[in-house]
C-alpha cells in the first residue's frame, strides 16, 4: 500500500493513515512511526528543536559508556510488538541493526513539539509499557526537562530541571547539561 503525496499536507498536527502492520512494513516508509494501527506522519521538527536534539546527542556522547551509543531519530520496534516509534534520541548498546533497534535503550528522550499529548501521554504509555528504563521529555515552550525512571510499569518523576546547571541521569550515568544553553 502506498500514501498517496496529494493526501499528506503540510500541518504541524499529527496526520494518521490506517493501515495494517504488515501494509507498515511493506511500504517502508522511513522516516515514520507506526501505532494504534496506522502510519503516523508528523512535521519536520523546527530549527530550534534540531538545535536543542544536537546539543543534547553530544552531551550525551561524553559520557557513554563502552559497548552503547546515542542515536538520532532513529526507529525502535520492540520485540514482539508490531509498533514503531521514532525517540529524537536513544542510548542503547551497539547492535548491527539497521531498520530500527529491537533491544530495550537504555534512554530514550523526546523533545516536545506541537503535539504535546503524544510527548506526554501516548508515548509515556508506550515506552513504559515496552520497558525502557528512562525517559526524558525536553520541552522548549515551558524552557524545562523532565526526567523519569521506570518503577513497577510506570514512570515516575526523578526531577524537573528549569535553569542553570544540572545532571541529568539516566542507570549509573551522570549528563552534565545547562539547561539554559540545551534550550536557547
Amino acid at each position: 500500500m502506498t500514501v498517496a503525496a496529494e493526501s499528506i499536507r503540510r500541518s504541524d498536527e499529527l496526520q494518521r493513515f490506517p493501515m495494517s502492520w504488515e501494509e507498515y512494513i511493506e511500504a517502508d516508509v522511513v522516516p515514520s512511526e507506526y501505532y494504534g494501527g496506522a502510519l503516523v506522519v508528523a512535521a519536520q521538527p523546527s530549527q530550534r528543536h534540531q538545535d536543542i536534539q544536537i546539543r543534547l546527542y553530544l552531551a550525551l556522547r561524553q559520557g557513554l559508556l563502552p559497548g552503547t551509543k546515542v542515536t538520532q531519530g532513529w526507529g525502535w520496534i520492540p520485540t514482539g510488538v508490531r509498533e514503531e516509534l521514532g525517540p529524537d534520541l536513544m542510548v542503547h548498546d551497539e547492535t548491527d541493526e539497521q531498520r530500527a533497534l529491537s533491544g530495550v535503550p537504555h534512554l530514550v528522550v523526546e523533545i516536545v513539539s506541537s503535539n504535546r499529548a503524544n510527548d506526554y501521554v501516548a508515548k509515556v504509555q508506550r515506552y513504559a509499557r515496552w520497558g525502557a528504563p528512562c525517559y526524558w521529555v525536553v520541552d522548549p515552550r515551558d524552557h524545562e526537562v523532565v526526567t523519569m525512571d521506570l518503577a513497577d510499569g510506570i514512570y515516575v518523576q526523578t526531577g524537573r530541571f528549569k535553569r542553570g546547571e544540572a545532571t541529568l541521569r539516566y542507570g549509573d550515568v551522570e549528563v552534565p547539561v545547562d539547561i539554559d544553553a540545551l534550550l536557547a
